[in-house]
């Protein structure tokens, strides 16, 4: 009778072991996506900020510029600051952030914006 319990415990845990290693797994698995997900959600959130910034900044320094120029600065600028942050940014994206950045301040400041914008040539976004 002992005999017959001992090898079923030991089937039981030739069961258990590994179907509790596969839980763990799958655990693990989706805890490393969950922090891949946040780590992107986090530099994308430094790169739309990085972009406002990069707008307010050249329409602040940069009042004699306009266009391709000012957009250059901007550029420059938001890559410097991602790459002090240790963030990657290829131009395409740099220039589809400035894009949503310069479209957001424009939104927000309205009116305002519109009546400056026409005092002078509007900021190209050109590579």
């Amino acid at each position: 009778m002992d005999n017959k319990f001992i090898e079923l415990a030991y089937n039981a845990l030739g069961i258990l072991v590994p179907a509790l290693c596969l839980i763990m797994i799958e655990l693990l698995r989706r805890k490393l996506g969950l922090e891949k997900m946040r780590k992107i959600q986090s530099e994308l959130e430094t790169k739309q900020e990085l972009a406002n910034l990069a707008v307010k900044f050249v329409e602040h320094t940069y009042k004699d510029l306009h266009g391709k120029e000012k957009y250059d600065q901007a550029a420059n600028w938001l890559a410097d600051r991602a790459l002090e942050k240790g963030i990657q940014a290829n131009p395409d994206e740099i220039k589809g952030l400035l894009e949503a950045a310069l479209r957001m301040a424009k939104d927000e400041f309205g009116e305002q914006w519109a009546k400056q914008e026409k005092a002078q040539p509007p900021m190209e976004i050109t590579l």
